[in-house]
C-alpha cells in the first residue's frame, strides 16, 4: 500500500477561496482544487492507495467541529481511501476529555501547527496537549521549521522540538518537512537518528508560484536531493513516511522523485507505506 501521510481538503463551498488566500500569502500555486474529489483524482493518477488528512484547527471553536468531520471521512475510508487524523488548538481548555473522546471514536493521532496557531512549539500549551497525546497512544504530527506564510518566526524550530523530545520523548512524534522547513541543516546535525518520523511533505525541488507571481529561484529552493539521501540514511528509513503536503506538491511527481532517490527496495516499501500504515493503524 502507498501511502501520502500529509494532504489537506476544505470544503467545497470555499476550497476556491481559501486556496486562493493561501497561494496569495504563499506565493505558491496549489496543484489541486484543495477538495476531497480533486484529492482522490489526484490519488488514482499517482498511483497512491490512501492519503492521510491533517485538519488544522486557527481556533478553539473549530475543534470539536473539526475532529467530527474527521471521525465521519473514516467511516468512508474504504471507499475514498481518505484517512484522517484529528486536531487540537493550544487554546482549547478540554483538551484531555476531547482527546480522550476522539481516541475512543478510532482517531489514531492529531495535528498540531504552531505557526497557524501562533503558539511556539514547546509553550506549556502545546506540550501538555502532546503530553496527553502519548499516554492515549495518539501520533502527534507538528508543522517543523519555517512556515512558507509566515517567515518571521520560527514557532517550531529545531530547539523547540529538542525541548519536547527532552521533557516527553513521545514515541510517536512527527515532523513534517524533514524535521523543519528551511532548517535542514540543523535537522541533519541534530535531529537525525532521534526518536522522531520525519515526512517528506513539500521539501523535494522548488516549489512554483501562481501564475503571474514573480518568485527568485533562490528563495523557491528547498532540500537538496544530496542532502535528502543524507538525512534519510542518518536518521534510517524504518522512520521516513513518505508525504506531499497535497495540494501544495504534486502527488505524481513527489512520488516518482522519492522512488528515484531511495534505491533500496526494502528502505522504499518501508518509506512509501508500512510506517504510517503502522504508526497511524490503518488498516
Amino acid at each position: 500500500m502507498i501511502i501520502d501521510s500529509h494532504a489537506h481538503t476544505f470544503p467545497e463551498k470555499i476550497a476556491s477561496g481559501v486556496l486562493a488566500q493561501l497561494e496569495k500569502k504563499a506565493e505558491s500555486r496549489a496543484y489541486t482544487k484543495g477538495t476531497d474529489a480533486a484529492l482522490i483524482d489526484s490519488m488514482k493518477k499517482a498511483g497512491i492507495d490512501c492519503t492521510v488528512l491533517l485538519p488544522v484547527m486557527t481556533g478553539v471553536k473549530q475543534v470539536e467541529k473539526l475532529n467530527d468531520i474527521a471521525i465521519e471521512k473514516n467511516g468512508h475510508f474504504s471507499e475514498t481511501g481518505l484517512f484522517s487524523l484529528g486536531g487540537m488548538h493550544p487554546d482549547y481548555e478540554n483538551y484531555r476529555a476531547e482527546l480522550s473522546r476522539i481516541k475512543s471514536r478510532g482517531i489514531t493521532g492529531i495535528k498540531l501547527h504552531p505557526a497557524y496557531q501562533n503558539v511556539d512549539l514547546d509553550d506549556i500549551r502545546n506540550l501538555r496537549i502532546i503530553e496527553r497525546a502519548a499516554e492515549l497512544d495518539l501520533a502527534v504530527v507538528i508543522h517543523a521549521g519555517l512556515d512558507i506564510g509566515i517567515m518571521h518566526h520560527n514557532f517550531s524550530d529545531v530547539n523547540q522540538i529538542c525541548t519536547v523530545i527532552k521533557e516527553i520523548n513521545p514515541d510517536k512524534f512527527v515532523l513534517a518537512h524533514m524535521g523543519g522547513w528551511k532548517g535542514w541543516d540543523e535537522v541533519e546535525k541534530t535531529l537525525a537518528g532521534e526518536n522522531v518520523y520525519l515526512d517528506t511533505a513539500f521539501v523535494l525541488g522548488s516549489y512554483e508560484p501562481p501564475e503571474g507571481v514573480a518568485v527568485p529561484d533562490g528563495k523557491r529552493k528547498m532540500l537538496s536531493d544530496e542532502q535528502f539521501v543524507r538525512i534519510v540514511k542518518k536518521h534510517g528509513a524504518q522512520r521516513i513516511l513518505f508525504a506531499t503536503d497535497s495540494p501544495w506538491s504534486s502527488q505524481k511527481e513527489t512520488l516518482t522523485r522519492v522512488k528515484s532517490l531511495i534505491t533500496d527496495e526494502d528502505d522504499l516499501s518501508e518509506i512509501l507505506g508500512k510506517n504510517s500504515e503502522k504508526l497511524f493503524n490503518i488498516a
